[in-house]
């Protein structure tokens, strides 16, 4: 981009965003393909039977195409039963946590194995001339595999103010605009609270803090506000940049993956955007062999 933007700018902008790499999907690759290969790489992983997996959710902004479902596609080339329950849910920065709770739900209504998938190809409605969002955003797609076991231990706050629905938006002939100083302005306002009341929760501090990657300001000013430990609240904006509906699963695999023993540790997932919309998720992680989630 650097016909458009001076090397001075763009090393402005590195330093306030703290994006130093991204990855942007090529012409051609779709969210349906990055979430189809996370999916699919994530069953293999685990070896589950396609057959046996109840449905799956998708959470995107930017489906392959306005209808059908991405979800159906992506049912169909998985190999999932017909019987299988298959959607997409419109969600952007808050996207995680609302879909760890609508699994939930689903599960305590019968389902026992689904797969959740979050992703967007974000670079394809931004405007490369945009200074505030052009560096900014990363593509792409992630699977969670989730099953039912009895003894799940969540948490869950859910939030909407749809009054500032302006702040973050695209319509389906413009690219993305951004209100940055509001978005901040209700982050500000807004996660500070939303953290400390899932402590309240659990009657506790959580081992870790993974919050949506918006930027690297934005993301250390509510660490230092919050006085949150360095160790507790792992961070990858400099590694991807802000990959919308996947920033917390992708924070989760890429930085997390590593631990050897995770029996026993608390999350604290919290998402927080367009919407504006906000959800913390609070689990513990008794299965101490693997993060069951992958991205691509």
């Amino acid at each position: 981009m650097t016909d458009k933007f001076s090397i001075d700018d763009i090393n402005q902008i590195i330093k306030a965003t703290g994006v130093n790499t991204r990855q942007v999907a090529p012409e051609g690759v779709s969210t349906g393909d990055l979430c189809t290969k996370a999916a699919s790489d994530l069953i293999e992983a685990l070896d589950w039977e396609p057959k046996s997996i109840d449905g799956l959710i998708l959470i995107t902004q930017t489906p392959n195409q306005l209808l059908p479902a991405t979800a159906c596609r992506i049912q169909n080339r998985l190999g999932l039963r017909t019987s299988s329950f298959a959607f997409d849910v419109n969600l952007g920065c808050s996207a995680y946590p609302y879909g760890l709770w609508l699994a939930g739900s689903l599960m305590a209504s019968g389902a026992n194995r689904i797969l959740l998938l979050t992703g967007d190809t974000i670079n394809k409605i931004v405007d490369p001339c945009d200074r505030s969002t052009a560096f900014l955003f990363g593509d792409a797609g992630t699977a969670t595999a989730l099953e039912k076991n009895g003894k799940a231990s969540w948490e869950f706050i859910l939030g909407t103010d749809g009054a500032g629905a302006n702040y973050l938006q695209a319509s389906s002939d413009e690219c993305l605009k951004m209100d940055g100083p509001k978005v901040f302005e209700f982050t500000l306002q807004r996660i500070p609270v939303l953290l400390s009341e899932l402590d309240q929760k659990i009657g506790q501090p959580h081992d870790y803090y993974l919050l949506h990657q918006a930027n690297k300001f934005i993301i250390e000013h509510l660490r230092r506000k919050c006085k949150i430990p360095r160790e507790s609240f792992p961070s990858n904006i400099d590694k991807f940049g802000n990959t919308s509906s996947a920033s917390i699963p992708l924070l989760l695999t890429s930085e997390l993956g590593y631990i050897d023993n995770k029996k026993g540790i608390r999350l604290a997932l919290i998402g927080f955007g367009v919407g504006l919309s906000w959800g913390a998720a609070s689990i513990s992680l008794e299965d101490s062999s693997k993060l069951l989630t992958t991205f691509f």
